[in-house]
């Protein structure tokens, strides 16, 4: 239990790894919450002109712009062994996430659920990287 507490707070990682991956953190907080934001605004009919719709879009597409480049430097001072760790997150992410909409895409196309939702594959994207991160660093550190 203490080794996957230790990959949950980033134990034995160098202080500019953990400020480089709460600068991502942030940033990918600002992205959602501009992101929840902007559809509760449209949904809601507050709204009344494109351009506002358009605004809306450019904040949170700046803020999305932002975590991915957050990422990338993160990625680039990370040492060797984080980046594996890293790559190997990022590809279990992917294949679940894949399969996860796939087999919901049968699902939706047999009427056995409504609607797949968008929110889900973000949702599978994010949950199957950050068990892959504390798998990762549980094996390896």
């Amino acid at each position: 239990m203490k080794k996957v507490l230790n990959a949950i707070f980033c134990a034995g990682l160098p202080k500019k790894d953990i400020q480089n991956a709460n600068k991502v953190n942030l940033w990918g907080l600002a992205w959602a919450a501009t992101l929840c934001a902007t559809i509760f605004m449209i949904e809601s009919d507050w709204f009344d002109h494109m351009a506002y719709v358009i605004i809306a879009l450019v904040i949170n597409a700046g803020a999305g712009v932002a975590m991915v480049l957050a990422y990338k430097r993160l990625l680039a001072n990370l040492d060797e062994m984080e980046k594996k760790i890293q790559l190997d997150a990022l590809a279990l992410s992917v294949g679940i996430t894949i399969i996860v909409y796939a087999g919901g895409s049968i699902l939706e196309k047999a009427n056995i659920i409504s609607y797949l939702s968008p929110a889900a594959l973000i949702a599978s994207i994010s949950l199957s990287y950050v068990v892959g991160l504390i798998s990762g660093r549980v094996r390896y550190l």
